[in-house]
């Protein structure tokens, strides 16, 4: 249930960080537990083991007021790519 905001970057190599949910709003509704990090990984950077979460996004937060308020979208995140809201 935590409140996250999806960092805004725009790096110049690999993120699985989609682009619509960048400097957006979620919550965490699950923990995966720890994994590679693969943005650093598929640079030969090595592994950088992160948490990596679920992350809820309502639709109107993504698309705005036009989407459906019942709609939402989840993510899986990686600590990286999170802020405290």
């Amino acid at each position: 249930g935590q409140q996250v905001r999806a960092r805004n970057i725009n790096p110049v190599g690999h993120t699985r960080l989609p682009r619509y949910a960048r400097g957006k709003n979620g919550s965490i509704v699950r923990c995966h537990g720890v994994f590679v990090f693969p943005d650093t990984n598929a640079q030969f950077l090595g592994e950088q083991p992160q948490h990596l979460y679920s992350v809820r996004f309502a639709a109107q937060e993504l698309w705005g007021e036009e989407a459906s308020p019942r709609d939402s979208v989840y993510i899986d995140m990686w600590d990286s790519y999170l802020d405290h809201a």
